[in-house]
């Protein structure tokens, strides 16, 4: 793996808030320059990331905040300051941008959806694309039919900003995180239905079942152990019910949640944890199994940093024949998180480091850090999973890059559980229009080349993650993105390095400490 920040011009040195990749390996941001802009990503002579400007859209009039490619690939929505929202279509017409040599995008404006009125902060697609979320600070949400660029649903059970929203895989719930400390599982209204009406349900379009949802669960707080000096004054007391996410005083415009792609579990960001009441407040990512949401199954310690956005790559991979262990590691620290038949590989996002896990091993297998000097604002990965896209509010991009075969081998249909085959197939099916290139005038291939492994310099710096939680970090080894003022050097991933010190979680140390997913 090689990460790299691109040093370019992304949007007028404004910070950038959104990143999202098309399945033709094109990468859409949005930022502080009102613009939408769609860029190649490649690898070069030296399997180094790299971008190449291929247009912008205009058509906002302030800042973007979010941009999603439609499962189909056939439309773009962007949203941002002041409930602005549009629909992109491709286009096969071609002209120049006025005042410029350079010719559009391939894309025109599809639709203008009125209906927020303050600035919506996050988007998220029903996986056959015909409709679309939004969440907004007026507090609520809204579903659109994108067909008919319609408002469907309003949902309005939030009492402070929305900063979140995803849509599930099966198409059964749709979810959103508020600053006031809530995430909520909305879904059709009525008992659970009969297999005759869940079949016929589930060849509805997404739009059609929108129209009877209602907030099912809210997941906000969980017991937590009392305290005392003794152990039988801790029996007498009352558990207390500890709130399971930060509060507004968070200093991130996003909570960007996500479905995994199998739509088995649910990833949630901006989460907080105490063992006990008199227990420091560790930052985490909470984990949900799909149907179950009387408390998480598990957390995720993020660094010294709040967690602020997940993504999953879209690919799912073969289960390795024999996972990394290590000896150090308890009997219930090597047991694999997530039980299940394949591997899926997923990103948080701190507000100053990426943690990429995978399911089949307990302990994370990258730690990127000191990549921006600003917060990161969201992730995105390439639809062959070659590549991992950060944004943030420094203005800069980030781009990790995977050598082919990696990250794992893609797991065949043929090894897929029937209800995940369907799924994957219909997504497979939904994204088979995206062979319509989103730049006609250039075709981008999609993401290949081996980016290899280098040997780690004894000149580069190194600098050690501080964890909240009693497992080791590792760090993986990447090229060093290059400073972006001068004596200001990038520090980029290593191998994990076993460390044997555990300091206290208050003070502010450079020493390595473990990290690894817990139950709840």
């Amino acid at each position: 793996m090689r990460v790299k920040t691109i040093q370019i011009v992304w949007h007028e040195k404004k910070p950038v808030y959104s990143v999202d990749f098309h399945s033709s390996g094109v990468l859409a941001t949005g930022g502080g320059d009102k613009d939408v802009k769609l860029w190649e990503v490649k690898l070069d002579s030296e399997q180094n990331p790299i971008v190449t400007h291929l247009g912008h859209l205009m058509g906002h009039t302030r800042d973007v905040n979010t941009v999603r490619f439609a499962p189909s690939g056939q439309l773009l929505a962007s949203a941002g300051v002041g409930g602005e929202m549009y629909l992109w279509k491709p286009s096969t017409e071609t002209q120049k941008v006025f005042g410029s040599e350079e010719t559009d995008p391939g894309w025109k404006t599809s639709a203008a959806l009125r209906g927020h009125t303050d600035d919506v902060q996050d988007l998220a697609w029903a996986p056959d694309s015909s409709a679309l979320m939004s969440g907004s600070i007026e507090n609520i949400c809204i579903i659109w039919d994108a067909e008919a660029a319609a408002r469907k649903c309003r949902l309005e059970d939030h009492r402070h900003y929305v900063q979140g929203v995803s849509w599930d895989p099966a198409s059964e719930f749709v979810v959103s995180q508020s600053t006031d400390r809530t995430c909520r599982v909305y879904g059709p209204k009525g008992p659970v239905l009969g297999k005759k009406k869940a079949k016929k349900s589930q060849a509805a379009s997404s739009v059609k079942m929108v129209l009877d949802m209602q907030c099912l669960h809210v997941l906000s707080k969980r017991a937590m152990p009392a305290s005392g000096p003794s152990k039988q004054e801790q029996e007498d007391s009352k558990p207390q019910r500890l709130s399971l996410f930060q509060d507004e005083q968070l200093n991130s415009f996003f909570r960007r949640l996500a479905w995994s792609p199998d739509g088995s579990f649910l990833v949630v960001p901006c989460g907080q944890y105490k063992q006990t009441a008199d227990s420091p407040t560790l930052f985490t990512a909470y984990v949900y199994a799909r149907g179950h949401w009387a408390q998480p199954f598990l957390r995720l310690p993020a660094t010294n940093k709040a967690v602020v956005a997940v993504r999953f790559c879209p690919q799912l991979f073969s289960l390795r024949d024999c996972p990394p262990q290590d000896n150090s590691l308890s009997d219930s620290q090597q047991q694999q998180p997530f039980q299940l038949p394949y591997r899926m590989v997923f990103a948080i996002a701190t507000l100053d480091s990426i943690i990429i896990y995978d399911t089949q091993q307990p302990t994370p297998i990258a730690v990127l850090g000191a990549l921006h000097f600003e917060a990161v604002t969201d992730l995105a990965w390439s639809c062959d999973g070659m590549f991992l896209a950060i944004s943030s509010y420094d203005g800069y991009c980030s781009i990790a890059s995977f050598d082919k075969g990696e990250l794992g081998e893609f797991v065949l249909a043929a090894d897929l559980p029937p209800h995940i085959r369907e799924r994957v197939a219909c997504a497979a099916k939904q994204a088979a229009p995206a062979a319509c290139t989103p730049h006609p005038h250039k075709t981008p291939g999609p993401a290949s080349g081996s980016a290899s492994m280098p040997p780690p310099s004894t000149s580069q710096q190194e600098e050690d993650f501080s964890m909240l939680s009693p497992l080791p970090v590792r760090k993986m080894n990447a090229s060093t993105a290059t400073g972006m003022k001068s004596g200001m050097k990038r520090i980029a991933p290593s191998p994990n390095v076993a460390g044997n010190s555990r300091p206290d979680s208050t003070q502010n140390t450079k020493k390595a400490r473990r990290i690894a997913p817990e139950a709840v």
